[in-house]
């Protein structure tokens, strides 16, 4: 998942990378070492645009919030939301009163190894109200 602009210009120039290998193994005679490079680099390129999609449309302020039944079900999607609130990484780590790299850290775990008032704390500062139901 593609989580700032800087990581959207890197697969953008992967993206292009991987279509300019992909313009050259097509020049080569038909082989079936070509046809699996060919077919590798398709979906690689397939895979990018598609990370490439979804951060754009999150960009656009797009997000459909799932209904989450368990807490630990809710850190995936932090990166997501904070993105489709339009704040930055940076921003976020200011909100917070910590550094960006920490903010890249949660990140890259996904927020798993956040703990829930953290979580908390994130969402207030991204303006996400969660609602909680307890039932036995």
């Amino acid at each position: 998942m593609i989580k700032s602009d800087a990581q959207r210009e890197r697969t953008a120039a992967q993206i292009e990378g991987f279509q300019q290998a992909l313009a050259k193994v097509a020049q080569d005679k038909p082989a079936k070492r070509s046809a699996a490079i060919r077919g590798s680099y398709e979906s690689m390129i397939r895979q990018l645009e598609d990370e490439l999609h979804e951060y754009d449309l999150l960009k656009s302020g797009e997000l459909a919030l799932p209904h989450i039944e368990r807490l630990d079900q809710i850190a995936p999607f932090i990166a997501r939301i904070r993105i489709a609130k339009g704040v930055s990484q940076t921003e976020l780590a200011r909100r917070l009163g910590v550094s960006k790299q920490v903010i890249s850290r949660y990140e890259e775990n996904e927020y798993q190894t956040v703990a829930i008032p953290r979580l908390q704390e994130i969402l207030d500062v991204i303006g996400i109200k969660a609602d909680v139901t307890l039932s036995a």
